[in-house]
């Protein structure tokens, strides 16, 4: 009897159930289609290793933040779920008047909650699978995978996972639900309709003075975060801006009620017009009991925004021009002579021979190796490989960085905010050597060969004169400048000023585009350094496979583990003294004391795999937390506003009583609706406007990325997400109150 009685409750309360319905089918569709992208990878042509590697990171990320987007989604069907007992209340009592226990009443409800809730799970997991299938073509057409043999996947981890969450959130909800009828009273629930809880208007001049306050806490929060730039999370600026904007935006919600009353009525053109009066007094008295949730709501709004915003933005930093921060098929890199435990001595050396003699001393046998091939990374292992080298290498090149001891960043520096004062202290900037740094270069020659394995140009240099490498865009217009008034630097008896033009290359592989000022010098000048008895601070070589080479980065890998590179990491291993032994999918190789001949090597590919599943994990977090939180917070203004309309039917039932017609009732419905939505998102959006702007500036406009793209993303996933939603209710609203 009960089942029968749960499922005509159910036929007969679909409008009331609509709003619960959909958003725990949605729910649990984005949950299990999110937590089963790991299981995609078996549709794709994968080639290695660090293939499969970027979605089992991808997979780690979601899975860290889907306990927070679970207890997101527990809080909305408890939530949904307790508008759906508010508005059964009469129903319920006449169940006891007629003689039903209430363990009667709780059993109908247990059961009525059971038959939607695995309607919602078997619906959504459907959906779930088929939005799973649609972001293997989404993973396909952002990383250019190719799909090998296309099949449905279903993943039995990801269905698990999704049906353990939500039958806990129901075993919650059934617990709620036995609570929340047992402890009313009958005449309480007979009378539900009669009480319509309002709370009273707040004295107007006290909310317009809260108003201003409110107004006046958000431009000092947005100054604080505008000083602060969004850079130091710990600095007390940040902390101050974070205070004033929640403190800022729980005045604003306050305040709000008494605010528009005390402006709207002095508006008699606007107030006394049509329904505007009641229109007004239902906002307002609405807020002044809700706006609590009204400033969450805010808060998570602009958590959304800015997150999907900022998301889409950091894609873009990790993920474009690959190719162009990682030209070549593996750059090897030697550190060379690292003190214990990885203090650099460099680049602060006093001398130029002071490294070198403590590395003599320390470490004779790589300092003898290192000078014996000039500091060449690919002659010491051409030497070591033999007639290997050439079958996997078919082209290299070395590029050496030396310390010019005696000549800091600081003479730079200066010089360049002489004629650009604009700039600002270029000492402290991200990106920007520290002033106390010894100036690092290269030589001629060495960069010249590096350009040549690139296809590009030489550069020209004359006796008297150093260029600039730089192809990163935050420092793009210090290096225009410097060539630009031929900036001068002093190395020993030597000047050298700039010439130009600024050469736009990367010398070697790393995750993103990044040679920063790169200055280039005569060869002579590095051979003056050598003279002193100076060694490099860092080598570099540089190396492309045999064309058409399969598995070259585990060929080069075995290779130098062959030739006894690794065999001498392994002995360091043993040392008390020795750094640890690391081997991973961007940073093949270990780290040395000696660091010669190599102490890590980069790859293309591996590079090119990491930061595709960089991209990956932000694109889809950034969807999975910005469509979680923008649906959150969307059903909670929609249950506010349902139990709203049904708290004021006999309102509505007195308007037609005194003659408004139904355009005009749904008109009121309208506005109100209109303003329990955007009024939240409004301020959402000038907190994320700010937000946004900032880290532009501090940001993304540093790297050249333009930020158009992603907010206009994020305007249409609020306009799709937030717009149904409000649509939904408005169309819910207006029937409750015309019927």
């Amino acid at each position: 009897m009960l089942v029968k009685l749960a499922l005509r409750n159910i036929r007969r309360s679909l409008r009331d159930y609509s709003i619960y319905f959909v958003t725990l089918t949605i729910g649990v569709a984005i949950f299990y289609a999110f937590n089963s992208i790991e299981s995609q990878q078996v549709i794709f042509d994968l080639h290695s290793s660090a293939d499969e590697q970027m979605f089992e990171f991808c997979q780690q990320i979601i899975s860290m933040f889907s306990g927070v987007i679970a207890c997101v989604l527990g809080f909305l069907v408890i939530y949904a779920n307790r508008f759906l007992i508010k508005r059964r209340k009469k129903e319920f009592g006449t169940y006891l008047l007629l003689g039903m226990r209430s363990v009667g009443v709780s059993g109908i409800v247990l059961m009525e909650t059971l038959l939607v809730g695995v309607g919602a799970l078997a619906l959504g997991l459907l959906l779930g699978f088929l939005l799973s299938q649609a972001l293997s073509f989404v993973t396909a057409l952002l990383f250019q995978v190719q799909i090998a043999d296309y099949q449905f996947v279903f993943s039995p981890d990801a269905c698990l996972l999704t049906l353990g969450c939500f039958a806990i959130i129901f075993a919650i909800v059934a617990l709620f639900n036995t609570f929340s009828v047992n402890r009313y009273k009958l005449i309480d629930l007979l009378n539900a309709e009669k009480r319509n809880e309002r709370g009273g208007v707040r004295n107007p001049v006290v909310c317009l003075l809260a108003f201003v306050v409110s107004i006046g806490c958000l431009v000092y929060a947005y100054q604080q975060l505008a000083e602060n730039g969004l850079v130091m999370l710990d600095d007390p600026q940040f902390a101050r801006a974070t205070v004033f904007m929640l403190v800022g935006s729980l005045l604003f919600f306050w305040s709000l009620a008494g605010f528009i009353i005390a402006v709207i009525t002095r508006m008699r053109g606007v107030y006394l017009r049509g329904l505007t009066v009641f229109s007004v007094r239902q906002v307002a008295s609405r807020i002044n009991t809700a706006f609590l949730s009204l400033w969450a709501v805010c808060v998570l709004l602009f958590f959304s925004i800015t997150t999907f915003s900022c998301g889409m933005g950091l894609v873009q930093v990790f993920a474009d021009d690959v190719e162009r921060s990682a030209p070549f098929s593996v750059t090897a890199t030697a550190d060379v002579y690292y003190a214990s435990y990885k203090e650099l001595v460099s680049p602060h050396s006093a001398t130029h021979d002071e490294r070198a003699v403590a590395m003599a001393e320390q470490y004779p046998a790589a300092y003898e190796s290192g000078m014996a091939h000039d500091w060449n990374i690919s002659s010491d292992l051409r030497e070591r490989c033999g007639a290997e080298w050439d079958e996997v290498v078919a082209a290299s090149a070395d590029i050496n960085e030396w310390e010019a001891v005696g000549t800091p960043y600081s003479e730079l520096y200066n010089q360049l905010l002489s004629v650009r004062p604009d700039l600002g202290d270029l000492a402290n900037m991200d990106g920007f050597p520290s002033g106390s740094t010894n100036v690092l270069v290269s030589g001629l020659s060495q960069t010249n060969d590096v350009l040549a394995l690139l296809g590009k140009d030489p550069i020209a240099l004359d006796e008297g004169s150093f260029a600039i490498v730089n192809n990163f865009a935050g420092t793009q217009d210090c290096a225009q400048a410097i060539v630009d008034n031929g900036l001068e630097l002093i190395f020993g008896d030597t000047t050298l000023a700039a010439t130009g033009p600024v050469v736009d290359a990367q010398l070697f592989d790393t995750s993103m585009a990044g040679t920063i000022l790169w200055i280039v010098v005569p060869d002579f000048v590095i051979d003056d350094f050598q003279a002193q008895g100076a060694i490099p601070n860092r080598c570099y070589m540089n190396a492309d496979y045999v064309p058409d080479l399969e598995d070259g980065d585990e060929r080069f890998d075995s290779m130098i583990k062959r030739a006894g590179v690794m065999d001498a990491f392994s002995q360091a291993e043993t040392s008390d003294d020795s750094l640890e032994v690391s081997h991973d999918a961007n940073n093949s190789g270990s780290e040395t004391d000696d660091g010669w001949p190599v102490t890590s090597f980069v790859s293309q590919s591996t590079t090119v795999a990491a930061n595709n599943g960089l991209r990956m994990a932000i694109i889809y977090l950034a969807l999975y937390i910005g469509f979680v939180f923008l649906m959150a917070t969307a059903t909670i203004l929609a249950i506010q506003r349902l139990s709203d309309t049904a708290d004021s039917l006999p309102s509505y039932r007195t308007l037609s009583q005194l003659g408004c017609d139904q355009r005009m009732v749904s008109r009121s419905v309208l506005a109100q609706t209109l303003v329990y939505f955007l009024v939240p998102l409004g301020l959402a959006a000038c907190h994320s406007a700010c937000a946004v702007s900032v880290l532009n500036h501090t940001f993304f406009e540093p790297l050249g990325l333009p930020v158009a793209g992603p907010i206009a993303l994020a305007a249409g996933l609020v306009v799709v997400v937030y717009g149904l939603y409000m649509l939904l209710t408005y169309a819910m609203s207006r029937s409750m109150a015309r019927s």
